[in-house]
């Protein structure tokens, strides 16, 4: 496999899939849902995010596997449990990267929007769309350990500091700085829990896009989990404190103004910053989109390794260039362009080319990812406790396991169904990416059950890996599943 990650490669893939270095500009929909009490849906979905992954951060602790989430599920509820799973999470990183590229289009026309009261022509916006993906393409089939530590590490490093620099330079100069801003009664009832339904969350589940390269690390079982704990955090911080500068930098009168502009950042901050600062922003952060190639790198690893297992049954999708699964990540672009030319073409026919519609778009698959990430994501954090209890070979002091096993997933659980009910039910426009991200699920589950019932569901490797390590029995393990699994390790 050639040089393994450190953590440092690790931490900035963590970082890379949260992506907090676009904050002002990303968060725009929280200012535009929660107003004042913006930084709430922030620290809430920063809080309910770690507090549900804490299952799978000790899942990082027991072995590295290529597939990520799904062999948590696979382990603790079983094989059509993980083999859905896996089906799910490949859906919602084909959605995921079309929400990246539809969020680069918006972005674009509503900027130029905002400084000179018109948008580009169509051809602008796709060639911004097609844009991103090409270069997540790029970044997934790159030698991730350079990838990693020096283009990842030094884009983030840069691109985050800077957009920290200009937030603090906005505070310092503002005159309606208020502590009234900390407060979550600032805002009406029911704006925090939406804001955070529809963006709190969304904001750091990009997370585990490490796991996905452990099986490439130096020390996974060691750094995996503290690279997704420090980048959750730092990442928490550097949006919250996006949100302050953008609420504080407008005077209380002007907050219903700045709530309903296109762009809050743009309307907040041009009172501090020279416009063509303003305007250029997301073109300084523009090589920051060489960072969407760490999670379309996960997503290629996800698809090679249900291939490995036998779940994809296309052997040209198993084969690695120099370790890298590069067959797999041109699939997904492939996908991932239709999937976001679909969703563009769809928005602008209906209602028209603007910056309005091309926001819609975004939202759409925004909201659709966000619903697949929470349906993919439930069968990990309830497949710790199942594992734990068919391995009791696997130690664990008891408090330890309640709490990780079976109070975190609960919460998460909980907050995940009450943020659903609040986004449908205070924005019903957001039911129709909803109701789309539960029929593909209910698909998904045809599929994985017909493919059981063919007997073509495929292995376990994961159950391999931890048998490799001594972290599980051997015995009932059958046949090895792949070959290509012992040239991965070798």
């Amino acid at each position: 496999m050639g040089q393994r990650i450190s953590f440092r490669g690790l931490f900035a893939l963590a970082l890379a899939g949260i992506l907090p270095v676009g904050a002002p500009l990303g968060i725009a929909p929280i200012i535009k849902y929660a107003g004042p009490a913006s930084i709430w849906p922030v620290l809430l979905g920063y809080l309910l995010v770690l507090i549900s992954s804490l299952p799978v951060l000790e899942y990082a602790r027991l072995s590295p596997f290529a597939g990520g989430y799904y062999g948590l599920a696979e382990l603790g509820l079983g094989l059509f449990a993980g083999k859905y799973t896996a089906l799910m999470n490949y859906i919602y990183y084909v959605v995921w990267q079309a929400q990246n590229a539809l969020l680069a289009g918006w972005l674009l026309t509503s900027l130029l929007a905002s400084a000179y009261g018109g948008g580009p022509p169509a051809w602008l916006w796709a060639a911004a769309v097609e844009g991103v993906l090409i270069l997540s393409y790029l970044g997934a089939v790159a030698p991730p350990k350079r990838y990693s530590e020096d283009v990842l590490f030094a884009v983030l490093a840069g691109s985050t500091a800077f957009t920290v620099a200009l937030s603090l330079y906005v505070v310092a100069k503002s005159h309606y700085n208020s502590l009234d801003y900390l407060s979550p009664l600032s805002a009406p009832p029911g704006a925090i829990a939406l804001a955070t339904a529809v963006m709190g969350f969304w904001l750091y589940v990009g997370y585990g896009t490490p796991l996905f390269y452990s099986e490439e690390g130096a020390n996974p079982t060691r750094d995996i989990w503290r690279a997704i704990t420090l980048a959750l955090t730092l990442s928490a911080a550097v949006y919250a404190l996006s949100a302050y500068s953008i609420i504080a930098a407008v005077p209380p009168s002007d907050l219903a103004a700045l709530e309903s502009a296109p762009m809050p950042m743009y309307y907040a901050w041009s009172s501090y910053l020279p416009a063509p600062l303003l305007l250029g922003y997301a073109f300084i952060l523009a090589p920051s989109a060489l960072t969407y190639g760490g999670p379309a790198g996960s997503h290629a690893r996800l698809l090679w390794a249900m291939a490995r297992d036998g779940f994809v049954d296309i052997g040209w999708l198993k084969r690695l260039d120099r370790g890298v699964p590069k067959n797999a990540a041109l699939f997904n672009l492939a996908v991932s362009s239709a999937v976001a030319a679909s969703l563009g073409a769809f928005a602008f026919f209906t209602r028209g080319f603007s910056a309005a519609t091309a926001e819609d778009a975004w939202l759409y698959s925004s909201i659709s990812a966000t619903t697949l990430w929470y349906l993919h994501h439930v069968q990990p954090e309830l497949g710790l406790y199942g594992f734990l209890r068919r391995h009791p070979e696997v130690k664990m002091p008891r408090l330890r396991r309640v709490g990780i096993a079976v109070v975190a997933p609960a919460i998460g659980t909980a907050a995940f169904a009450y943020t659903f009910y609040a986004a449908i039910e205070y924005k019903y426009s957001y039911r129709a990416p909803v109701y789309t991200a539960l029929a593909v699920a209910a698909a998904a589950l045809a599929y994985t059950y017909y493919k059981r019932r063919r007997g073509e569901l495929g292995k376990s490797t994961i159950n391999y890996i931890l048998a490799e390590r001594g972290v599980v029995a051997r015995q009932g393990l059958g046949t090895a599943p792949d070959m290509e699994y012992q040239k991965r390790h070798s």
